[in-house]
């Protein structure tokens, strides 16, 4: 008869091969901490866990659920930087996790400090890149609201995390390179982010408190698994956005496409936080770790080197562009609030359309 450990242990089969299983309970590093984190969360949610063991079972000679996690923003931004830096660094543990908290933070565990961003970032990002890169009239206005619809839902935490079998629409092959294209340096710029609060000597073990890896919003959500995490004051936030930017040494093509990444990345969150201030108004009086989004965007845009603020006057018009869409945001909220509540897939446009493609079916066209 297997014991208590045993038969815990088979809830992470489908998703972990054996190696891992056996440092999910017997963790010895940072690096165990993490993978239990990731594991235990993808099997604390079923749609997690369908995509996982979709995945598991496309390479099941070689899956590994550590190495199915990008890293190279980490990687990226640790090869850019002064070797005493780099030093420094080694002291920590960096990797995506699934969480709904838009930005990257620093978790404490009694085998040193980790550096976490969420991995659902990379659907918002693709979603609300759709939306808010410039494609002229080539994508439809009730597209970008859609697709901005899909953003936030993913966020909220109602959208199911299956892209890997239903991708919501197809894109034109050139307009999807230009929105992943980015991706890539708006979780660099994040990624800089949290190591900057570290180089910065931003973090005390004095300044710590409960976060969990996913909070509720909305009504009859609960938390999920509070961690202990670094505080950081507004003004520090400020300093580690800007240090991303230009601590690495970074080419100055590079530099720019991450100033722009940056950029589109806070009027994103800037939507987000709109909407959820609409949807579960904040203490007035309560406590802020960060400042606005829209605060963040103007900061960077008055604090850059006089070489770059020249090529940046089109983003001080790009905030109109935010406005209008949070316009239409809070609009769509006050009318229509259950399409953000209610668990399932939204799509970019009908079936059987240019923007949508055929109709896939759950359980029939994927697992």
């Amino acid at each position: 008869m297997m014991d208590e450990i045993e038969i815990q242990k088979l809830f992470f089969y489908p998703v972990c091969n054996k190696d891992e299983i056996e440092r999910i309970f017997n963790v010895q590093n940072a690096h165990d901490y993490l993978l239990k984190i990731r594991a235990e969360t993808i099997v604390d949610h079923m749609r997690l866990f369908r995509v996982y063991r979709n995945k598991a079972l496309a390479d099941e000679k070689n899956w590994s659920l550590e190495k199915s996690f990008a890293d190279l923003h980490y990687r990226t931004f640790l090869k850019n930087i002064d070797p005493k830096y780099f030093e420094k660094c080694k002291d920590v543990v960096a990797g995506n996790i699934f969480s709904n908290d838009p930005n990257g933070q620093i978790f404490v565990c009694e085998y040193g400090p980790i550096i976490t961003i969420s991995d659902s970032l990379t659907f918002f990002f693709k979603f609300m890149n759709l939306a808010l890169l410039d494609f002229g009239e080539r994508v439809p206005e009730y597209v970008c609201m859609n697709s901005l619809r899909i953003a936030i839902r993913i966020m909220l935490q109602t959208e199911s995390m299956d892209f890997f079998m239903d991708p919501r629409g197809k894109v034109p092959v050139d307009i999807g390179a230009a929105i992943h294209n980015t991706i890539p340096y708006q979780m660099l710029f994040i990624a800089g982010h949290e190591y900057a609060h570290y180089l910065l000597d931003h973090i005390s073990a004095q300044d710590i408190s409960d976060k969990p890896i996913f909070y509720a919003i909305l009504p009859g959500q609960e938390d999920y698994k509070p961690s202990k995490v670094y505080n950081k004051s507004q003004e520090q936030e400020f300093e580690a956005d800007i240090q991303s930017i230009l601590l690495p040494k970074y080419t100055e093509m590079d530099r720019k496409k991450i100033i722009d990444a940056a950029l589109i990345w806070f009027g994103s969150l800037d939507l987000y936080e709109a909407v959820v201030d609409a949807i579960s108004p904040p203490d007035p009086y309560g406590y802020k770790s960060h400042p606005s989004a829209r605060d963040r965007y103007k900061h960077i845009l008055e604090n850059l080197p006089i070489n770059l603020k020249k090529d940046y006057v089109k983003y001080k018009q790009f905030l109109s562009t935010i406005d209008f869409y949070k316009d239409m945001l809070l609009e769509d909220i006050s009318r229509h609030i259950e399409i953000y509540e209610f668990y399932g897939s939204v799509y970019l446009d009908k079936p059987d359309s240019e923007w949508r493609g055929r109709e896939l079916v759950d359980r029939i066209d994927y697992y």
